[in-house]
């Protein structure tokens, strides 16, 4: 099932593989945290509505985990080069020059995402004594989730800067 979903760079490198590796790891955990939050969300509903009875726990556990879905799904979208880009600009130069200004920006998104995530290092350890009101657990597992997927993220720009590999996905808006 998971092999089915298409890589958009080389999977046959043992580079390609490693980011394989990465991007199934990281599907199984959107889809095991998204379920969960589904799950969570939905019971507390019928709890709430259907029984007048609260789980306390339900609102926090939920918040975290949509927190995680999200920056663990940046890089898969970057990865098939789903994320947002403007190119209207870039659209005027040669071919030659629109992959050089993408290798660039992808360079500079990866610095960015790797600065981001250094970031989150140091906002943990400042956050990590701090508990969440109703689970007792730091607070700074969010900034875990915004940390490891930024550095995900920075190593598919590297990537991108390095190898040039990024294709069109059908359906793009042109």
């Amino acid at each position: 099932m998971m092999n089915s979903i298409p890589a958009t760079y080389d999977t046959t490198t043992p580079l390609g593989k490693c980011f394989r590796g990465l991007d199934l790891i990281l599907i199984w955990a959107v889809v095991l945290i998204f379920i969960f939050m589904v799950g969570i969300v939905s019971a507390q509903v019928v709890m709430r509505y259907g029984f007048n009875v609260s789980i306390d726990w339900a609102e926090e556990s939920g918040r975290l985990a949509f927190v995680w879905v999200v920056f663990l799904a940046i890089p898969l979208a970057a990865s098939q080069g789903a994320h947002i880009g403007i190119n209207l600009f870039v659209d005027k130069f040669s071919p030659e020059h629109q992959r050089l200004i993408q290798r660039a920006s992808a360079a500079l998104c990866a610095a960015l995402s790797f600065a981001i995530a250094w970031s989150c290092i140091e906002l943990c350890k400042d956050q990590w004594d701090e508990h969440m009101a109703t689970i007792d657990i730091s607070v700074a597992y969010f900034f875990v989730a915004v940390g490891l997927g930024m550095l995900c993220t920075g190593l598919h720009m590297a990537r991108i800067a390095i190898t040039g590999e990024m294709h069109k996905q059908a359906g793009d808006a042109e």
